[in-house]
């Protein structure tokens, strides 16, 4: 992951974005684009840099044609179009002016000629949130991985704009300091932060489903944090939350349990291994060698399903169970809305 290349690639050509078909499971990139200042002042050498460092044990060239209009839905734009001759794939070149409209058009024209659904997608760097258009409606929003740590302040403009309605994730992207407490990442139904965007004392700020989250340094003894966060989800009327996995110290359970009660896996309670269905299929990750790409991602291991060995606490409210599990650099949180199987009859 500390390439030289890929990190250049990755931080420099930002502006370069790619239109996927499928890749839930058979990605495979159709098109690409590319916003200049001005395409009279096309920077020819630079293209060519990148294809060297994209194909840096290959030949490579580079076929640049210019002065195109490209037209879809009554917008028309100037563009000058490359092709990659290794892959086929062209890229066009806008001007700036355009940054905003192009991407939503050629959505739009993607949906009626496919006749899919007009969910939006969205592989982001988040340098310049600008980018956006206010109020974006977007279903999933995978951030494009950067060495360059980001001023969490873009962060929460970011999720000011754009309205995530299933899910965020992020790889490797790294944060100056912390999301604000009043940030809209705590609202969204499913998030996959592996890196210290948040700190373990804001967890209490979380409304979704599903949570992923690396927390502060690892060094960090977030016990009474937890502990706090814990008591917390005991007295609210919290029904959202299904999973919440916390990367960090957890250095004693006695006192992650203070002044909570637990008991130990009761059958008669509930089944044995939860069942997830977090919706984390897929991640956006950088390869070695095959560029930026969608992955496979396996959100829990078998044995940290198995919660027999976990502590139950119940919520006496309205009796949900949760079992928390922790070692020395994790805590697993299942709250258990269905306590067997559906098929499961008892006489």
């Amino acid at each position: 992951m500390n390439d030289p290349r890929m990190c250049h690639w990755q931080d420099e050509d930002e502006k370069r974005l790619e239109l996927i078909v499928d890749h839930k499971e058979n990605d495979k990139k159709v098109i690409s684009w590319k916003y200049v200042n001005s395409l009279e002042n096309l920077d020819l050498l630079n293209e060519f840099k990148f294809l060297e460092e994209k194909y840096s044990y290959e030949a490579c060239d580079i076929d640049l044609k210019p002065g195109f209009t490209f037209e879809i839905n009554g917008l028309r734009c100037r563009c000058s179009i490359s092709l990659d001759l290794k892959s086929g794939i062209p890229t066009l070149y806008f001007e700036k002016n355009v940054m905003k409209k192009w991407p939503m058009e050629l959505h739009k024209y993607c949906v009626e000629l496919f006749r899919t659904t007009s969910d939006l997608e969205m592989i982001m760097n988040l340098n310049d949130s600008s980018d956006l258009h206010e109020n974006q409606t977007i279903k999933d929003s995978y951030l494009h991985n950067s060495l360059e740590n980001l001023d969490p302040r873009i962060v929460d403009e970011f999720f000011e704009k754009a309205n995530i309605q299933n899910s965020f994730s992020t790889v490797m992207q790294r944060l100056e300091g912390f999301v604000g407490d009043d940030s809209k990442l705590w609202n969204i139904p499913n998030v996959f932060i592996p890196n210290s965007w948040v700190h373990a004392r804001q967890l209490i700020r979380f409304t979704g489903k599903h949570a992923n989250f690396s927390v502060g340094d690892y060094r960090d003894d977030v016990t009474q944090d937890l502990n706090a966060f814990l008591k917390h989800w005991l007295n609210s009327d919290n029904t959202n939350l299904e999973t919440l996995v916390v990367r960090g110290s957890c250095s004693s359970t006695k006192g992650l349990f203070d002044g909570i009660q637990t008991s130990r896996w009761d059958p008669a309670k509930r089944q044995a291994k939860y069942v997830s269905n977090v919706p984390f299929e897929t991640l956006w990750e950088y390869r070695f060698g095959e560029g930026c790409r969608f992955s496979n991602y396996l959100s829990f291991w078998p044995n940290e399903l198995d919660c027999t060995d976990a502590f139950d606490i119940v919520r006496q409210s309205d009796g949900l169970i949760a079992s928390i599990k922790v070692d020395i650099s994790a805590f697993f949180m299942f709250v258990w809305h269905s306590r067997f199987p559906s098929s499961t009859i008892f006489q």
